[in-house]
């Protein structure tokens, strides 16, 4: 396929607004390395270079390059596993060898969005004019990102999502999601680069919405803006006072809050994900004992609560969200990204969906089913004193 026809073709108008200025002959390419399991060689020189310290297992990894709508465009590879063939060594190894005439094919100011991964490789991507598009790091000494960085950041998630699900559409086929017994390893590129073809023949590509155009343009406006309730939140000391809140029920006490339909909330979460996870965050707080529900007095239309991270039960995070009339105004939340204005984090989201929508749908989260078929070793009867008596040796 020619450089014209994929950046024509395969590049979403949000990708085009964010990265590109609306360049109609920029492409954007997607790279991220996925992993084809193998089996454990007795030769020992290749088990070494095959076996992966984060995976903890052998494999090989095929370097995958896709258009922002989820077209694999290219299968390189595969390397091997150790630390010499991380993401950026096999970026800058497939530049430096021509790998499939990339060079020729490349042409100035293109742009490469990748993960962290990359790190190492984005001063000689630049080198060649390259444009890279990478989510920030925090700093150290940082607990969070400021809103500058989380709002970059996400820009950059919205975009590069579709290769994590085009490596899943690869790892459908059975053959290369099971372990690859190692007489098959000469072939494993072959087999890669064949079921990516049908893929991109058979399978309809992971964005067709060609005509949502908006998008694109209303995330770069909103990562112009600051964090009003941030500001609000430190100027004031919200995160540590206390006697300044009152606590409320949330299904009573809380009428103020607007009602929301979910097309209302994805506007505000530009995506899916958050909404998809609001229903199991709700489902799992509510039943816990660090969740809590507060009013500020102060200002009545702004809303803290309390959650603990799903990832760790001794992490809690606060959130403020602020409304007005029928609408969400502003919100904030100490979690890592929880800054950002375009979009909002999974706890702010499962908060507004909660008190939005769920509530007045009368839409009750579903439960875990199978929970109570594990024993948990935690929940331990007290003991009482008739038990402590009927318990030890019979008295003659």
């Amino acid at each position: 396929m020619s450089h014209s026809v994929f950046a024509q073709s395969h590049t979403t108008p949000t990708a085009k607004t964010l990265f590109t200025g609306n360049n109609e002959d920029t492409a954007v390419l997607i790279l991220d390395g996925t992993y084809i399991y193998i089996q454990k060689s007795s030769y020992h020189k290749f088990q070494k270079k095959t076996y992966s310290m984060h995976k903890n297992r052998p494999l090989v990894k095929p370097m995958i390059i896709v258009g922002s709508d989820g077209y694999i465009l290219s299968v390189l590879g595969p390397y091997y596993a150790n630390g010499h063939n991380n993401d950026a060594s096999i970026t800058k190894h497939l530049f430096k060898t021509n790998a499939e005439d990339i060079k020729k094919w490349i042409k100035d100011d293109d742009v490469l969005v990748v993960d962290r991964g990359f790190r190492d490789a984005q001063a000689f991507l630049e080198s060649l004019n390259l444009k890279v598009e990478m989510p920030c790091f925090i700093k150290k000494g940082q607990k969070q990102h400021t809103t500058e960085e989380a709002n970059s950041s996400r820009l950059i998630t919205k975009v590069r999502w579709v290769v994590e699900s085009a490596n899943g559409r690869i790892k459908q086929w059975r053959f290369l999601d099971k372990v690859v017994s190692n007489h098959f390893v000469p072939y494993i590129g072959d087999f890669v680069r064949i079921v990516s073809a049908f893929i991109n023949c058979f399978r309809a590509p992971l964005i067709n919405d060609f005509c949502n155009e908006e998008i694109g343009q209303t995330m770069l406006d909103k990562a112009q803006l600051g964090n009003q309730v941030q500001k609000y939140v430190e100027d004031n000391n919200l995160i540590r006072k206390k006697a300044i809140y009152s606590e409320v029920n949330g299904t009573e006490n809380v009428l103020d809050f607007p009602k929301l339909t979910l097309q209302q909330i994805r506007d505000i979460t530009m995506g899916v994900y958050q909404l998809k996870q609001a229903p199991r965050y709700t489902e799992s707080h509510l039943s816990d004992d660090n969740y809590m529900l507060q009013t500020c007095r102060d200002r009545p239309n702004l809303l803290r609560v309390k959650l603990t991270s799903r990832h760790s039960s001794s992490r809690v995070y606060s959130l403020w969200i602020e409304f007005s009339g029928d609408e969400v105004t502003g919100w904030y939340c100490t979690c890592k990204v929880g800054a950002r204005v375009v979009g909002c984090c999974a706890h702010i989201a499962s908060t507004m969906w909660y008190l939005g929508y769920s509530r007045w749908e009368l839409e009750t989260p579903s439960t875990c089913k199978y929970a109570d078929s594990i024993l948990n070793a935690k929940d331990v009867p007290l003991e009482t004193d008739s038990d402590s008596d009927s318990d030890g040796f019979i008295e003659e």
